[in-house]
């Protein structure tokens, strides 16, 4: 089943499928790193959990990659995930 964007525009369809195929990243460019990456991988240096680290972030009210809210072991690991990919990548 193709979607109705595809539907539409065939040739736009292909040329998208082609640019993947070479390895094309699409869609919008990653967000940097935040600065807090840098302090959330001393903490999981030291040991401490996904909750312990964002405990400690949020004891020490270091801003979330949105700036707003609270950090939670989900916004811990999805920092930790990409600083990693960018470690691994440079």
């Amino acid at each position: 089943m193709s979607s109705e964007s595809e539907m539409r525009r065939p040739e736009v369809s292909a040329g998208m499928a082609a640019a993947r195929d070479r390895g094309v990243r699409l869609g919008r460019p990653p967000a940097p790193l935040p600065p807090s990456a840098a302090r959330a991988v001393q903490l999981r240096g030291e040991g401490l959990s996904l909750a312990e680290i964002a405990a400690a972030l949020n004891a020490e009210q270091v801003p979330t990659p949105s700036g707003k809210g609270q950090w939670a072991k989900s916004s811990v690991k999805y920092v930790l995930d990409r600083y990693d990919a960018a470690q691994g990548s440079a």
